[in-house]
């Protein structure tokens, strides 16, 4: 049986175009507003709804957010001539799995229909959730400072995975995500390309973009410190789960500066950087989160020797010089303290099958 696409757009001729180009393949139904889409979706089994955002009347954002709960299982891929990382985010927030951009290729859009209708046509059972979720959190192409920092402040809370872009997000073996924060501007991608992509692959979990302009409920200002980050994760868990603990401003400036800084830091330059004396600043960070600061700055290094060692796959060297420690040597010495092996046997061991 052919797949039915409903077709949402108040322009004749792209609704004119997109039959030519889909009926071969489908059953193609017209809509030129909301409510005749809400009619179409009302007296008909619907696979796919290709949706203008911008409609006489109304708007397409309107559909997305109030359609009936028997109709949020059917997947949307928003076709639209706006392209910036509000409207994307907002689009991928509420439930569009993918978007694509006006004037389009035809190949593309047909690529992303049979796509977005083969992902949706898995059993929906494997995917669907409890009711109450614990936190897991993937950060996209966030920085290495700042995903070793999140790792070590909320390694006793919730689980955090780093993927620098989008194919190693997407190709990710993390199967249960609650929440994704994108860095948007170190992808050097658009949001329209990256975030529906992205959406598709996690469509249960809350998504956060970082881009200038985008601080609201489904985004950050960019540029967005390890604070920003740590605010954003708690907001979420609060939802579910218990709220964590809250820093004062002397102590969120030394965790942001550790977040762009870790791997030359010490602590008389940290208090250079953010005022204050050394051995005061280290009792306020002790007292605060229970880490002393020059084993919070440790646990930053060894984090970001993991992620590289397990994900960049660098060498030893490398590795040791790339968190600021002196050589090979030093980082092993520190890997046995911390993870409980050496370097290469942590590899080696991180790799077997579970």
């Amino acid at each position: 049986m052919r797949a039915t696409i409903l077709v949402v757009d108040d322009d004749p001729g792209v609704r004119d175009a997109l039959h030519l180009i889909l009926d071969d393949n489908y059953e193609v139904v017209d809509a030129a507003d909301v409510e005749e889409a809400r009619t179409a979706l009302a007296e008909r089994k619907i696979d796919l709804i290709l949706l203008d955002l911008v409609l006489v009347g109304g708007d397409g954002f309107e559909l997305l957010e109030c359609r009936k709960e028997e109709h949020k299982t059917v997947p949307v891929v928003v076709l639209s001539g706006l392209n910036n990382a509000w409207v994307a985010t907002t689009a991928a927030r509420l439930g569009a799995a993918d978007y694509v951009t006006k004037p389009f290729e035809e190949e593309e859009l047909l690529e992303v229909v049979r796509e977005t209708l083969r992902a949706h046509a898995l059993p929906q059972a494997e995917a669907r959730p409890s009711s109450r979720r614990a936190t897991s959190v993937l950060l996209v192409g966030l920085g290495l400072g700042a995903y070793a920092s999140l790792a070590v402040l909320l390694r006793e809370h919730c689980p955090l995975a780093l993927a620098q872009t989008v194919v190693d997000a997407l190709s990710s073996s993390t199967v249960s995500v609650s929440l994704l924060l994108v860095d948007l501007g170190s992808l050097g991608l658009p949001a329209s390309m990256a975030l529906p992509r992205l959406r598709g692959r996690f469509p249960e979990a809350e998504l956060l973009a970082v881009a200038p302009g985008a601080a609201s409920a489904s985004g950050l200002e960019a540029p967005a410190r390890v604070t920003d980050f740590l605010a954003a994760i708690h907001r979420h868990r609060a939802k579910a789960e218990a709220a964590t603990r809250v820093y004062s401003p002397r102590v969120e400036s030394v965790l942001d500066h550790l977040g762009t800084s870790f791997a030359d830091a010490s602590v008389r330059r940290i208090a250079r950087a953010v005022g204050g004396a050394p051995d005061y600043l280290s009792a306020c960070f002790r007292e605060e989160t229970g880490l002393p600061l020059k084993a919070y700055m440790t646990e930053l290094r060894i984090e970001a020797a993991k992620w590289l060692l397990l994900e960049a796959g660098e060498k030893l060297e490398t590795v040791a010089a790339r968190v600021g420690l002196h050589d090979a040597s030093h980082l092993s010495r520190l890997f046995m303290r911390y993870a409980g092996a050496r370097p290469g046997a942590y590899r080696k061991r991180s790799r077997l099958p579970s």
